[in-house]
């Protein structure tokens, strides 16, 4: 395989995308998910601070956030690590959604 069938085959798998494209988006997502994970964790002790309850909604859509973004990986991968991520997520997304479910309607074990 020459150099010109290399280039070819990586210009298809990245769709004529620029490399340095690739990794300014990738950069730009880690840090958009750090920024959101930053700001649940100060609406949370703001929350616990100021009612002294926890907003579980919050935490639920954060982790639905990183859940979605597993899911996406495991299903394009097929990797069994991006595929437990996935479920862990998603297990911790429905513990948190749930008890958001339970204080919202008032339902008490």
């Amino acid at each position: 395989m020459n150099k010109e069938e290399i280039l070819a085959k990586s210009r298809q798998e990245n769709k004529n995308r620029d490399y340095a494209e690739i990794e300014r988006l990738k950069k730009s997502t880690f840090f958009a998910l750090m920024c959101s994970i930053g700001f649940t964790c100060l609406w949370t002790v703001l929350s616990l601070i100021a009612t002294w309850r926890v907003n579980f909604a919050v935490i639920a859509t954060e982790f639905f956030m990183i859940f979605s973004m597993h899911l996406y990986k495991a299903v394009k991968s097929k990797k069994p690590v991006d595929i437990f991520c996935a479920a862990s997520a998603c297990f911790s997304f429905l513990i948190f959604f749930t008890i958001a479910i339970c204080e919202l309607f008032n339902i008490r074990p």
